[in-house]
């Protein structure tokens, strides 16, 4: 179940229950301890986060999505996100804030939480701006998107001046908190349509046929991917140069910035997982020097991987390889 989905099943419920872990209270434990904390996913690590080597520290800027509540029972779901002030209010309402505010960044410095950054609170959609037609959800999605502190400039190459990015960084505010509601998710009923499990049928014969031919391709992009991957860490010496390094690995680009030459991010497609598209590792290599490492989840939900694709309006873009119409990257 999609997260506004969850949403819309939690808010017919009238009691949440609450877990509320404060920013203050959370400085200088490490990723496992927070995750303990705030009752996330356990085994938590650098794969989970973008490391960053550079001047003499370590950076792992993790997406606070990592650090979602679980929920305990298959019947349960929850909401996580930055809370500041009072808790008053309906649920409902509670719940909707919650998910505005549930995006940003949980950054550790040498394994110790450093610093906690929320992403800006968008401004409400108004009636012209929600897509209702063909053209004007193109017209959405051409549009151009809100700067990002991952790069230095629309258009530029993600991450590029390395541990820097911090000052570019919003944090969230030092008296706030992080505050899950779970609750119960009302069992729901479904009803067969056999008009629409006709079409879905008939869909699933035109993709059947490809199926072995994708799995395929995504054991050989895990396979070769990721062990060309887990070869070098942030901080390493590539040994030569960024175009050189992949060793013919299919599914392996090399993106560079004109204006900042010396400067590149490799791109290396692995398997799709659990998802319907495939999933990447990133590289930003200073030189020979790998400046910092990302991989698949944190890859994503960064937002890094769209950088690539955006032009110096900041709008998607299929101008760099592998990028689609859509800036949806795929090495």
């Amino acid at each position: 179940m999609s997260v506004l989905a969850a949403f819309f099943a939690l808010s017919l419920q009238a009691v949440a229950q609450e877990a509320k872990a404060p920013l203050a209270d959370l400085v200088g434990l490490t990723p496992s301890e927070v995750a303990a904390r705030i009752g996330a996913a356990p085994e938590v690590g650098p794969a989970d986060a973008v490391r960053i080597v550079d001047g003499g520290r370590t950076l792992d800027l993790y997406p606070v999505r990592r650090f979602w509540r679980r929920p305990v029972r298959d019947d349960e779901g929850c909401v996580t996100g930055f809370e500041t002030g009072s808790a008053d209010g309906d649920p409902a309402g509670r719940r909707q804030a919650l998910l505005q505010r549930s995006g940003g960044l949980i950054v550790f410095e040498d394994g110790r939480l450093s610093g906690v950054y929320a992403d800006p609170v968008p401004p409400p959609a108004s009636p012209a701006q929600i897509p209702v037609t063909r053209r004007s959800l193109r017209a959405l999605m051409e549009a151009p998107r809100p700067p990002s502190p991952m790069a230095v400039a629309p258009g530029r190459l993600p991450l590029s001046d390395g541990a820097a990015v911090l000052a570019r960084l919003e944090p969230a505010a030092a008296s706030g908190a992080l505050v899950s509601l779970c609750q119960t998710i009302p069992p729901r009923t479904y009803r067969s349509d056999p008009g629409l499990d006709l079409i879905w049928g008939l869909i699933g014969l035109t993709v059947l046929p490809a199926v072995p031919f994708q799995r395929a391709e995504d054991a050989r992009a895990d396979r070769e991917g990721g062990a060309l991957l887990a070869s070098v860490d942030a901080g390493a010496d590539l040994g030569a140069p960024a175009e050189d390094w992949g060793g013919g690995v299919r599914g392996v680009r090399v993106y560079r910035d004109p204006a900042d030459p010396t400067f590149a991010v490799i791109a290396v497609k692995l398997g799709s997982g659990a998802d319907t598209a495939a999933k990447i590792g990133l590289l930003g290599v200073r030189g020979a020097r790998v400046v910092w490492k990302a991989e698949r989840d944190a890859a994503d939900q960064t937002g890094i991987r769209a950088l690539i694709c955006r032009d110096a309006s900041n709008r998607a873009t299929d101008a760099r390889p592998g990028c689609s119409g859509t800036g949806f990257l795929v090495p």
